[in-house]
């Protein structure tokens, strides 16, 4: 694959690391410290990319000369890479310094003839020659070196360079070099001179590995101007397998948010470049390689291909040449497959039909012979057969391949082997399909819908449901109903959870008052009835489920029943985790992982409204892997996340909903994630990132349906806040609140200060504009709705006493501020005392900003906020919250107040500060960061008296006069160096 020369139309990312260790070699080459560096990295991974970034970020004081490795039709050319570096010294230097440079020289115009005069080339003479002249360039000015394409380097222009890096002494030189992972077979002369290198002390080596998923992100972003949703990420990933220059051309041939199904031709050019380079036989035993799909086992791949062109005795040969070329390379466990694998794709895409057909007949033929238990052997007989048109076969070992998945619990290739299975159904004869049609259809639409392939799913079930008479099997039917509902949930259209087919399910049941399928349905219909807000409904229907199930022995809807129970209780939390703890326990043992995610969910739930987010949490991520293993439903995933975010540890929380996004989870549990990326994004500053997340999961659920409502009205209102448009926000809260079975329905208080809050932002937008009519519309808005709350705000008790103090001091804080009331600064540190106790540092963090701008509004001295910004600059740090980071800065700015931290000083002290005791040392850091006395005494818990007898103390010892003296004395002498590891 050849990748592109050039300036590159995007920033470079993913390479921090390498590039900050080749700025730090050339920072030591400039001062007299030579060095030489090899960056090695497959074709497109960024080589030249980085080695050019770091060359142009230098001050102008240092010079680049550019060589390059060639080689024509095979062959190298030698001292091209250093002839190349020297005539571009020539092409910079003026007449004096070429003088001084090639003064005794003149042998080198036998290798650059620009030099005039004739030389005898011979290799023994010129390296001195040549190692001379760089030496007096270097001297001249730091000179950087850099030649591309090692691999392709003739073993004299090796020798230069060797005989140049084992002359290294002080000379201000550095030699850069890129060398492709690929073309360096066996016996390739770079082997042994790496190796000879690798024993001197100047020489190092980097290497440039694929981009991960968030490099990648980061890649397509710059490349396109915007945020990119992470499911495109994700899908342009999965495809270029991180290679930066796949990645780019890939992006090229985007149209729209989704990847085209084939290759752009740009794509496929570059990846068939060096493929046409292979000798015929190489190329014919990739295309075989290609239609195998995957890895396949050496023994299976000779067989196939001595039946089309390549001789059993030949292919190793083939195959160590396409390796050397970088076509291929060895997984793991020694099987051959594509370096890229979008190869594959491109080759077998460009077979004909007929001939790919013989092939996979072939491999049928190969595959049959071999034993039963060789690993794969059932999903490869599957695949290869229907594509060779042997539907029959095919469906057979789909079903023997899901068999084996669903064994390894695959949850993957057990939905795809199933899905093929159906595929072929009417193709196969009566004789070998059997005739238990409904039974396929319900298994892959059940494994279809756990992987989160829901239209599928969805489409599957209604197929099965055309099967069944519902007067001759009315239980079957309302299961049936039953699966087809909950694979459709929720649906953009929905209006009501309790929906004419959850009736009939349920009606369906009626003449079977004990069953297992009776319980299901009331269970389904209390959960119903409690999205509805159906309250003494869903508490009676899940008490009758669960007496259903009792008397029925099925301990599985018994696990349902439960959970139903769980969910209409869910305000009675202690009947609530009573519940949904023994649904999870009947849910284990009957191994089923959809009804363990249900009742785990409302565990969280529960525990969540106990106050208990820290166990929440826990409980969350104790089961969400066991689940994501077996399905790709990411609604446990989606709790812990946003568990993680309430604590304050949002880097967890980050890689989380990040690994979630990417598996492109799709139903509540994708609405749920990207709806908690959305707060995470709009809280760390990335706006556009937030609104695409929102916006996605709007097209996947209901507005009015009511499992997410509250959670997508809360970042639809964060980000129109942080959008600048705080009455938008206020008025589709005001629409969700307060519309038929609205918000406080089911969150209760827990919506009022979100509401509160959106209602201040509105009125203090206006008060900055002077629009004194807007303000009082605001205030207007949050008593009307205030006066439509159904009991007065936080006078019904509630279990989670801790966060609901926090909730109630919040509100009382936010509804001041919208009117503007007296008295502000003292809400607020009330709300911060509050969230501090409920453990919610980002709320915290917020309120003691609120509380620091009140404070200073009514007056009050810096030094009466100072610890109030710092702590909340300290928080905006850990969390990575920069917009409120900047908003703090800012105020800090406007109050006078440092906020620079104190810095821990070493343990051996500069002699004009040895004489000062462990206190007075520490003392004065506190002074380095613009600290008073009062602030010193708060933090070090001693009074102000003790801090001003020990500030004595360091200035009679340091021989200053005052405080600033002393800490512009210890700055100097560079006391302190080691910052304290932040605390929480």
């Amino acid at each position: 694959m050849g990748a592109a020369r050039g300036r590159p139309s995007s920033r470079l990312v993913g390479r921090g690391t390498e590039q900050a260790l080749l700025a730090d070699a050339l920072t030591g080459t400039a001062s007299g410290h030579p060095c030489a560096v090899v960056v090695h990295g497959e074709a497109g991974a960024g080589k030249t990319r980085l080695v050019r970034e770091v060359c142009d970020a230098p001050d102008g004081d240092v010079q680049v000369l550019w060589g390059s490795c060639v080689h024509f039709g095979g062959a190298s050319v030698p001292f091209v890479p250093v002839t190349g570096a020297l005539q571009s010294w020539l092409t910079q230097a003026d007449s004096q310094r070429r003088t001084e440079v090639l003064a005794g020289a003149g042998e080198l115009s036998a290798v650059l003839p620009a030099l005039g005069g004739v030389g005898s080339g011979e290799p023994g003479r010129l390296l001195p020659l040549i190692d001379l002249v760089f030496d007096r360039i270097a001297a001249q000015r730091p000179t950087v070196v850099v030649i591309d394409d090692l691999q392709w380097a003739d073993r004299t222009s090796l020798d230069v360079l060797a005989y140049l890096i084992t002359g290294f002494r002080e000379q201000r030189l550095a030699l850069l070099a890129t060398c492709r992972d690929e073309q360096r077979g066996e016996g390739h002369p770079l082997h042994g001179w790496l190796a000879d290198m690798r024993r001197m002390p100047s020489f190092t080596e980097l290497h440039l590995d694929r981009l991960d998923l968030a490099a990648t992100e980061s890649q397509v972003e710059s490349l396109l101007g915007h945020a990119v949703d992470i499911e495109l990420t994700a899908q342009i990933h999965e495809r270029s397998a991180g290679n930066p220059y796949l990645t780019e051309l890939l992006v090229r041939g985007l149209s729209g948010d989704k990847l085209p199904p084939a290759a752009p031709a740009v794509l496929r050019d570059a990846l068939l470049a060096t493929w046409h380079s292979l000798s015929a036989p190489a190329r014919q035993a990739t295309r075989v390689l290609a239609v195998a799909g995957r890895p396949t086992d050496l023994d299976v791949t000779t067989s196939v291909a001595a039946e089309h062109g390549v001789e059993s005795a030949e292919l190793p040969a083939c195959l160590a040449e396409a390796e050397d070329q970088g076509v291929v390379r060895p997984e793991r466990d020694g099987r051959p497959w594509f370096r890229h694998p979008l190869l594959a794709e491109v080759l077998y895409d460009g077979m004909p039909l007929g001939e790919c057909a013989r092939v996979h007949s072939t491999y049928v033929r190969v595959l049959e012979s071999m034993p039963a238990d060789v690993p794969g052997r059932a999903a490869d007989l599957a695949v290869h057969n229907q594509r060779a048109g042997n539907a029959a076969e095919s469906y057979r070992w789909s079903i023997a391949a899901a068999e084996q998945a669903a064994s390894l619990r695959a949850a993957g290739e057990r939905a795809v082997h199933l899905e093929r299975a159906c595929s072929l159904w009417e193709a196969v004869p009566p004789e070998v399909r059997g005739p238990e049609h409904l039974d396929l259809l319900r298994q892959t639409s059940q494994a279809c819908g756990l992987v989160g392939q829901l239209a599928t799913a969805v489409s599957l079930a209604e197929q099965a449901l055309r099967l069944v008479d519902p007067v001759r099997d009315p239980l079957l039917t309302s299961t049936l109903l039953l699966a087809r509902r909950k694979l459709s949930l929720p649906r953009p259209e929905m209006a009501q959870a309790v929906d004419p087919e959850l009736l009939e399910a349920v009606r369906l049941t009626e003449p079977y008052p004990d069953s297992p399928e009776r319980a299901q349905a009331l269970a389904a219909l209390a959960v119903a009835e409690h999205w509805d807000a159906l309250d003494k409904q869903a508490w009676a229907d899940a008490e009758d489920a669960v007496a259903v199930a009792r008397r029925s022995g099925s301990a599985l809807a018994l696990a349902a029943a439960l959970s139903a129970r769980s969910v209409a209780h869910l305000y009675t939390v202690g009947n609530s985790l009573e519940d949904a703890e023994e649904a999870v326990r009947l849910a284990r043992s009957c191994d089923s992982v959809e009804w363990l995610e249900d009742a785990a969910t409302w565990r969280v739930h529960s525990l969540y409204n106990l106050g208990r987010i820290a166990d929440a949490t826990a409980s969350a991520l104790e089961v969400c892997d066991a689940v994501v293993e077996r399905s790709s439903d990411h609604l446990l995933t989606s709790l812990a996340a946003g568990g993680l975010l309430d604590l304050g540890q949002w880097d967890d929380c980050r890689r989380l909903l990040r690994t979630a996004l990417a598996a492109r989870s799709a139903g509540r549990g994708g609405a749920s994630i990207r709806l908690t990326a959305a707060q995470l994004a709009v809280r760390q500053g990335r706006l556009a990132e937030a609104r695409l997340h929102v916006e996605r999961a709007a097209e996947v659920i209901a507005a009015d349906f009511t499992g997410l409502r509250g959670l997508l009205t809360t970042a639809r209102t964060e980000v129109l806040v942080a959008s600048g448009e705080p009455q938008r926000a206020l008025e589709i809260l005001v629409e969700e609140i307060f519309m038929p079975h609205g918000l406080y329905n089911s969150v209760q208080d827990e919506c009022l200060p979100l509401f509160a809050g959106t209602a201040a932002d509105v009125a203090q937008a206006a008060r900055d504009a002077g629009d004194d009519e807007e303000v009082a519309r605001a205030i207007a808005v949050l008593d009307e709705g205030l006066g439509r709350w159904p009991v007065p705000p936080f006078t019904v008790e509630r279990e989670d006493v801790l966060d609901e103090a926090a909730c109630k001091a919040l509100f009382e804080a936010e509804v001041a501020r919208c009117k503007g009331l007296p008295g502000q600064a003292e809400l607020w540190q009330r709300a911060v005392d509050a969230c501090h106790l409920g453990t919610d540092p980002w709320q915290e963090t917020v309120s003691r900003v609120r509380c620091a701008r009140a404070e200073l509004s009514e007056g009050a001295p810096a030094s009466a906020v100072s610890q109030l910004l710092r702590d909340a600059h300290h928080r905006t740090l850990e969390l990575g919250a920069e917009p409120l980071r900047r908003e703090v800065e800012t105020l800090a700015r406007l109050a006078r107040v440092d906020l620079r931290e104190p810095v821990a000083m070493p343990a051996e002290s500069p002699a004009p500060l040895a004489a000062l005791t462990a206190r007075e040392r520490q003392i004065l850091t506190y002074l380095m960061a613009g600290r008073s006395n009062g602030d010193i005494g708060r933090e070090l818990v001693i009074t102000e008296k003790t801090v001003s007898v020990h500030v004595s103390n360091i200035l009679r010892k340091t021989g200053t006069t005052n405080r600033l003296e002393a800490a512009a004395l210890a700055e100097r002498l560079g006391a302190a160096q080691t910052p304290p590891k932040p605390t929480a």
